[in-house]
């Protein structure tokens, strides 16, 4: 049995699990999800791929029925290549972006974009999918097939972040065309500006359900 697969069967099969996926940013997402979920009371359990700055370990079985998973696309084992994501049948899933990795496992991109959407196909029909619009890779991986609710950032889709300060160390959160939040933080960068925007819009998924 590969880590995965008994990460599955005996810490995830019965959680609310928020993956986050994609090239870049998947720690850092993932770091922030969590942290969401956290200072609302919901203590969710976590298996991320560095140590969050909030917390003082990588990986916690928590105490609710939320578990946040950094979801990586590499190989579970010798003995099992699918991506490890494919075990960790996600509720909501985030799709941070897509571009070529891991060439010494995948031929090319085309390999992978299979990969990403058997992950897709395991969200069920009312979890929920938070992508960015304007990543074609992305775009093409979805046009394979999704039964899945989306929901989509960028400046045409569901979600924007619109930053109020030259280093996006500031900046404003929308919501269908309504202001919805502002961030203050001491992070710097449209692409955190970017990995907020999305662990915003997936805690907003977790949180209708557990209200």
């Amino acid at each position: 049995m590969s880590g995965p697969q008994w990460l599955h069967d005996f810490v995830l099969r019965d959680r609310w699990v928020l993956a986050v996926a994609g090239t870049h940013g998947k720690t850092t997402t993932a770091g922030m999800a969590t942290w969401i979920l956290e200072a609302c009371g919901y203590k969710p359990g976590f298996v991320i791929g560095g140590v969050p700055g909030n917390f003082e370990v990588s990986a916690r079985l928590g105490e609710s029925l939320f578990f946040v998973i950094e979801a990586d696309e590499y190989d579970c084992a010798f003995f099992d290549k699918r991506s490890k994501f494919v075990h960790y049948c996600p509720r909501t899933l985030i799709l941070n972006n897509l571009e070529f990795d891991h060439a010494d496992i995948f031929d090319d991109l085309k390999a992978i974009q299979k990969q990403f959407h058997h992950l897709v196909r395991i969200v069920p029909g009312q979890g929920r999918i938070i992508w960015p619009e304007n990543d074609i890779n992305l775009k093409q991986t979805m046009a394979l097939g999704c039964w899945s609710e989306q929901e989509l950032v960028g400046e045409q889709g569901h979600w924007q972040a619109k930053k109020l300060t030259t280093d996006a160390s500031e900046w404003e959160v929308w919501l269908d065309g309504e202001k919805v939040g502002d961030v203050k933080w001491g992070l710097v960068g449209e692409h955190n500006m970017h990995n907020g925007l999305m662990a915003i819009a997936a805690t907003r998924h977790v949180w209708r359900h557990a209200r």
